[in-house]
């Protein structure tokens, strides 16, 4: 009998729709709830109350009490080092390993070479049958796959008892190096002959979302993406003669989860959906999918990389919950270089922490009937679907490459996106949003990466180009760094209570891109803020204060500045009545929410002098 405690939902008393909607535009002080439903960058309109969801199962996920495999990435180029590396994570909780093999895009700059000898070493004192593997092969897919065969033959294991996912997947690599040899169909089949005739069970072949993720693509796209490739592989498995179920049961699919947990919630959920109707197409029984899913590279940061650590938490849970059959945590240091014992263990602990400790893998998709969750499921998948028929149209995944037309959806989306980050709307913890310019620099293994690996030319395409998305503020911190970090006056209107709301936001505002505020004194006098200013060493200054001192004093505490010798004056805030007019007094520009920071960063750094930080080639 339930505990009267715990009858804890029968004391509240029920609340309609339109209760909940009242009470909202009430807060609003009258404006229409409407004015709280966001987009995503697919254009998808997400509703500020949602309603639960009537009819919808949970779906089949990973099999029941099941939790997923915790995947550690064995990835350091010293065969030695990495064998060092992986079996102290496997005596610590992980039970999957990840080779990303050197040049492969999974790689990042790292990765083992794709030869036997390697491989062996790496692998010493590993017990094979005891845990799973998945090979990120990139152009070496039919060497790696021979070369692990091989080690498996000489440690005297039984192929057919191995989990292994063999990771070949040539159209992810075309996405990702713009080059598939013209061979590559004959290629693959050939080597998944040869490792079933081993006693290999496979999977053998990712449809991997991973490129068009780190590239921009939304949810949607990736998922469009994938869908594709699964179908493209399926043809040719086919035409090899083997049958859609032998055949379909061959892939698994590879996803990126991000710190837009319910997105990402969904985007899993939507994949099962898109996998059954694919299912269902090929007209045969039901197969289980499985998905592996990777923290995204895209949402990692070199600034303040210990934000990364909330990313992947937040990242890991929503593959869990959304049935995940293993995870990957990318260590979160990874953006500036090869992580180090204790960023590894920090990675696997997470997913310890959220398995043993949360036991989240317990309740099979607690997300089945959320009326948020499955809308946006419903909404991603048909999208996905959409772009899937029109990269069918365009002769498949391959074709569609080969267009542009991945590359031309990808754009619109990176443009929506881009103007989230550049405005922040969309913060970037650490990068546009409470940076810490003062941060010191982060331990990471020295070890130079190497560039990724192109496969033999074929066919060509304009090649995906993986892009993290805080790059743009990091490239304004790493100049105005080199420069010395200079310092923007900030003339205080008033008493501290007048400015500080606005100083502290303003100060966030210019670090963002490494303009070190001044900020701590007030003034009432112009002049007294102009002697300060000459005295700063300061170039520029931002007059913080209210509104009505602004009206009051604010163009003489523009002209005073500006007669100082201040190559630019900023407002903070957006007086509308009085912009002309202290514009006309000598104001260059206002720092206010929802303007383009990245453009009024870069206007700063052309005033100062800051030059960009050359690149070297890779």
């Amino acid at each position: 009998m339930m505990s009267e405690a715990l009858r804890i939902a029968e004391t509240f008393p029920g609340y309609s729709r339109e209760d909940w909607a009242a009470m909202v535009e009430k807060a609003l002080k009258g404006q229409p709830i409407s004015r709280l439903t966001t987009k995503t960058v697919d254009g998808t309109e997400i509703s500020p109350i949602f309603e639960r969801a009537v009819g919808k199962a949970p779906l089949a996920m990973r099999p029941k009490d099941a939790p997923w495999a915790v995947c550690q990435r064995m990835d350091h180029p010293d065969a030695a080092k990495a064998n060092e590396l992986i079996l102290n994570d496997l005596l610590n909780g992980v039970n999957m390993i990840s080779i990303p093999f050197a040049g492969s895009a999974a790689a990042r700059g790292y990765g083992l070479a794709a030869e036997k000898d390697v491989l062996a070493k790496a692998l010493n004192e590993v017990v094979m049958d005891l845990i799973a593997f998945r090979l990120e092969t990139g152009a070496a897919g039919d060497a790696a796959a021979k070369a692990f065969a091989d080690v498996v033959a000489d440690k005297g294991a039984d192929a057919a008892s191995l989990k292994v996912s063999f990771g070949l997947d040539p159209i992810g690599c075309f996405a990702s190096t713009g080059a598939l040899p013209s061979d590559w169909a004959a290629t693959l089949v050939s080597t998944i002959k040869d490792l079933k005739a081993k006693g290999f069970k496979g999977p053998f072949i990712t449809a991997d979302a991973r490129p068009y993720h780190d590239a921009g693509a939304s949810d949607a796209q990736e998922l469009g993406a994938v869908a594709a490739t699964i179908v493209a592989y399926w043809r040719v498995l086919e035409e090899a003669g083997f049958e859609a179920s032998e055949a379909l049961g061959m892939i698994d699919v590879v996803l990126s989860v991000e710190a837009n947990q319910f997105a990402s919630l969904a985007k899993m959920r939507a994949m099962r959906h898109l996998w059954a109707l694919i299912v269902e197409a090929a007209g045969v029984d039901f197969l289980p999918l499985s998905i592996h899913a990777e923290t995204s590279w895209a949402m990692m940061t070199r600034l303040d990389p210990y934000v990364n650590i909330l990313r992947e938490t937040t990242a890991c849970f929503a593959a869990g919950v959304g049935g995940a059959d293993s995870v990957c945590i990318v260590p979160h240091t990874m953006a500036l270089g090869l992580p180090t014992w204790h960023d590894r263990r920090i990675s696997r602990n997470l997913q310890t922490m959220l398995i043993e400790e949360s036991n989240l893998y317990r309740v099979t998709d607690p997300a089945a009937g959320s009326g948020y969750v499955e809308s946006m499921t419903d909404e991603t998948g048909s999208i996905a679907w959409a772009l899937f028929q029109e990269v069918e149209k365009a002769g498949g995944a391959v074709e569609a490459l080969k267009k542009g037309l991945f590359l031309d959806a990808i754009a619109k989306s990176n443009d929506a996106r881009s103007k989230l980050i550049a405005t922040r709307r969309a913060a970037l913890t650490g990068a546009s949003a409470f940076p810490n310019i003062e941060e010191k620099d982060v331990e990471v293994v020295d070890v130079v990466p190497v560039a990724l690996a192109l496969p033999s030319a074929g066919e060509a395409c304009t090649p995906l180009k993986a892009v993290r998305l805080s790059e743009p503020y990091e490239a304004l911190r790493e100049a105005a760094k080199a420069a010395g970090n200079p310092p923007v006056f900030f003339a205080n209107m008033g008493r501290i209570a007048d400015f500080t709301a606005r100083a502290t936001w303003t100060k966030n505002f210019f670090e963002a891109g490494g303009i070190k505020a001044l900020s701590d004194k007030g003034y009432t006098d112009p002049a007294d803020a102009a002697a300060d200013f000459k005295a700063s060493g300061a170039a520029i200054a931002a007059i913080v204060g209210p509104d009505a001192l602004y009206e009051e004093n604010g163009a003489a505490f523009a002209k005073a500045l500006k007669e100082a010798g201040a190559k630019m004056v900023y407002i903070a805030g957006r007086p509308k009545e009085l912009m002309e007019a202290l514009s006309a007094a000598g104001v260059d520009s206002f720092a206010f929410e929802s303007c383009d920071v990245l453009a009024e960063l870069n206007k700063i750094h052309d005033a100062l002098g800051i030059a960009p930080v050359a690149k070297a080639e890779a």
